[in-house]
C-alpha cells in the first residue's frame, strides 16, 4: 500500500527553510495495522498528508496504492484510494445532514441516484448512523461526527483509511466507539494507519512507527518498543498500568511474550 525510501520533506518558515521530514523509510502492507505516534511537532501530519498526496516530498521516492507520488496527475489520483479522518469531528462535516455529508462524495462521483440511496443507507447502517440520516449535523456529538467522517471515507471505498488523531478530541465513550469501527474496517481489509499519542491505543497495535524530529526512531512491534527499548522512557512516556505491571513481571524473570500490553492483557493474566 505504501513504499517510502528516504523521503524528505522541507518547509518554509519565515524567510528560511527547514527540513520537517528526513530520510524516512517505511513500507506498509495492503490490510496492516500500523500506530504511528511522536511529540507534537515531529512531522507525524506532514508525513500522512503526504501519503495523501497533499505534501511532495523534497527527496526519495513514495508511491501508494501503486501509485508514484512524484507524478503530479497521481497525487490527486491517491485520493480514491486513500482518505483521512482528521483531529477536529466539525471541521469534516460539509452537508446539513449525515445523508447529505456522504452524497456529497457520491454525487461527485456521478452514481445514479437510486443506486446512491441504497449505498448511503447501507454506510449509514454500517457506522451507526442510520437512526440520524436526517438529523441536523450540529446535533451530533463528537463521536457521532467522526463515524460519519468514516462514512464519508468508504462513500469513495477507500482502501487505506488514516485516523490522524481522530480520538482525541472525544469522551472515553467516543473513543471507544471510533477505534472498535476502525477495528471492524481492519478486520474486514481496509488498511488503516492509526495516529495517536495514548499509550493505550498504541500498546494495543500489532505494529507502531515512532517519529522524533523528523526521523523515523521505532518501526515495530509493541512489546519490543515497550520492554526492550530505552526509547519510551527517553521519549518521556508515562507506562500504561499494564505495562507497569508487566515490567515488575521482567524483572522477575517473565518471558517478553507473556508480559501484559493492554487491560485485557492483564486482566487475562490475572
Amino acid at each position: 500500500m505504501i513504499r517510502a525510501h528516504n523521503i524528505s520533506l522541507s518547509g518554509r518558515e519565515g524567510q528560511h527553510r527547514r527540513t520537517v521530514l528526513q530520510g524516512i523509510n517505511i513500507h506498509i502492507e495492503p490490510g496492516e495495522w500500523v500506530a504511528l505516534t511522536g511529540a507534537n511537532g515531529c512531522g507525524k501530519t506532514s508525513l500522512i498528508r503526504s501519503f495523501n498526496g497533499l505534501n511532495t516530498p523534497s527527496g526519495g521516492s513514495l508511491s501508494v496504492a501503486g501509485l508514484d507520488l512524484r507524478l503530479p496527475e497521481n497525487r490527486m489520483a491517491v485520493k480514491q484510494h486513500v482518505q483521512l479522518v482528521f483531529q477536529n469531528p466539525e471541521a469534516q462535516t460539509v452537508g446539513s445532514t449525515p445523508f447529505e455529508d456522504i452524497a456529497f462524495g457520491l454525487e461527485n462521483r456521478g452514481l445514479e441516484r437510486e443506486r446512491m440511496i441504497a449505498r448511503i443507507h447501507e454506510i449509514l447502517q454500517q457506522v451507526g448512523l442510520s437512526h440520524k440520516a436526517e438529523a441536523e449535523a450540529s446535533t451530533l456529538s463528537g463521536g457521532e461526527r467522526q463515524r460519519l467522517a468514516v462514512g464519508c471515507c468508504l462513500a469513495l471505498e477507500a482502501k487505506m483509511i488514516i485516523f490522524d488523531e481522530a480520538t482525541s478530541m472525544l469522551d472515553p465513550e467516543g473513543r471507544s466507539d471510533i477505534l472498535e469501527l476502525a477495528q471492524g474496517l481492519w478486520q474486514a481489509g481496509t488498511t488503516i494507519l492509526w495516529v495517536t499519542q495514548r499509550m493505550e491505543e498504541l500498546a494495543a497495535s500489532p505494529r507502531i512507527a515512532v517519529l522524533g524530529k523528523g526521523q523515523l526512531l521505532y518501526d515495530g512491534s509493541p512489546r519490543s518498543l515497550f520492554y526492550t527499548s530505552e526509547l519510551p522512557e527517553n521519549l518521556g512516556w508515562l507506562p500504561s498500568p499494564a505495562v507497569r505491571v508487566g515490567k515488575l513481571l521482567q524483572k522477575q524473570g517473565w518471558p517478553l511474550h507473556l508480559l501484559p500490553l493492554t487491560g485485557q492483557d492483564l486482566e487475562e493474566l490475572l
